[in-house]
């Protein structure tokens, strides 16, 4: 990190502090100060200058955002995509197992049928 060294406006001597430090206490006279960086005090003013710095720069986000709604569109077709086919799936699954539940019943009939067939000659 960068160091910045300033004076104390009270004693004139030096406050060492890294950036992105809030507060700085001059080791001189132990006054604390509050650290302002090109005059932002809080994240929220950081984030309005940092956009009014790419707007300066002309420099445009709508490729980035153009981007992640691509992705997030992608995503979320996917997730779409995947359980439909996970809903497919499923429904041949029952499908196959009630096809398979009416052979065994139908086999069934047709078994005891024959038996009372035999039963009765």
């Amino acid at each position: 990190m960068k160091i910045i060294e300033k004076k104390c406006p009270n004693c004139g001597g030096n406050l060492d502090f890294k950036v992105g430090e809030r507060d700085v206490v001059c080791k001189s006279c132990r006054r604390k100060y509050a650290v302002q960086y090109d005059g932002i005090d809080d994240l929220s003013q950081l984030s309005e200058k940092a956009m009014e710095a790419l707007e300066a720069a002309d420099i445009s986000l709508k490729p980035v955002r153009k981007f992640i709604i691509i992705l997030v569109l992608v995503f979320f077709s996917l997730a779409a995509i995947s359980a439909t086919i996970s809903v497919i799936t499923m429904v041949n699954r029952r499908a196959e197992f009630d096809r398979k539940v009416k052979e065994s019943e139908e086999e069934f009939d047709r078994r005891t049928q024959e038996m009372l067939d035999e039963v009765r000659r």
